[in-house]
């Protein structure tokens, strides 16, 4: 299959601007479109860890809004607990990475990494919140 690859590269570069423009899953959505439509691995690279890190600040402001309470069920402010079962982070994680970061992100050995090597397949990295409260996380 023969792509226009000029045409996919403007659109790619197109996305990335508006998604420079704008924030919370907006943002993400621009980017991940652009990352999809990116044909140089490398900018598909660089896009796709953009729209990671959009999709962790953007989780951040989510759970910033469901402390308020804003659009939840008789505007109860959520939990740190809800907040970090809704994330499949602990209750401890999400509490730091919230008051004192500016993303929500599992931590490596979640992600599948574990002191610089990869979690052999078929075994799973960790099952649930339970062990995100041993591992530090730094956001």
């Amino acid at each position: 299959m023969a792509y226009d690859i000029d045409m996919f590269a403007d659109e790619v570069e197109q996305l990335a601007r508006q998604a420079e423009q704008a924030e919370g899953p907006e943002r993400v959505e621009l980017l991940a479109r652009a990352a999809n439509l990116a044909i140089d691995p490398l900018r598909r690279i660089q896009l796709l860890m953009q729209t990671a890190d959009a999709a962790g600040r953007a989780a951040h402001q989510a759970a910033g809004v469901a402390r308020r309470g804003e659009n939840r069920p008789g505007n109860e402010p959520a939990t740190y607990e809800q907040i970090g079962a809704a994330a499949s982070l602990s209750r401890d994680v999400v509490y730091r990475q919230h008051t004192h970061g500016s993303a929500l992100a599992w931590p490596a050995k979640r992600r599948g990494v574990h002191n610089g090597r990869s979690v052999a397949q078929g075994q799973e990295a960790v099952d649930g919140a339970a062990g995100d409260a041993k591992e530090e996380v730094g956001v």
